[in-house]
């Protein structure tokens, strides 16, 4: 059974991270038309952006569960895992993608 104060914890904290996560991923599908060479290229960078992230989704709550199995219930390692995981996936826009500026504006 789990403890009244772990799940009050839970029940405050989830919606929180969820919003975070919201929040994130409309900033992150703002980058494709920013980014792109054409307007014709924003649906093929949109594409593989969504593709990777669902299979981030799915490999994520998998490996999660197999971590927190394989350690007696704790979530220590997955925990660990996600967060150098993060910092991997944000090291390229850091990285490689440098300075995001909006594109500039052609007066006709």
């Amino acid at each position: 059974m789990h403890s009244l104060p772990a799940v009050a914890a839970v029940v405050t904290l989830a919606p929180g991270c969820y919003a975070s996560l919201t929040f994130a991923a409309a900033a992150v599908w703002s980058l494709p038309s920013d980014v792109a060479p054409t307007p014709g290229h924003v649906a093929s960078i949109g594409r593989i952006q969504n593709f990777a992230e669902n299979r981030a989704g799915v490999l994520g709550a998998t490996t999660t569960g197999a971590l927190v199995a394989a350690s007696g219930g704790s979530y220590t390692a997955a925990l660990a895992l996600s967060g150098g995981l993060s910092i991997v996936g944000a090291a390229p826009y850091l990285l490689i993608v440098g300075r995001i500026d909006p594109l500039p504006i052609r007066s006709n």
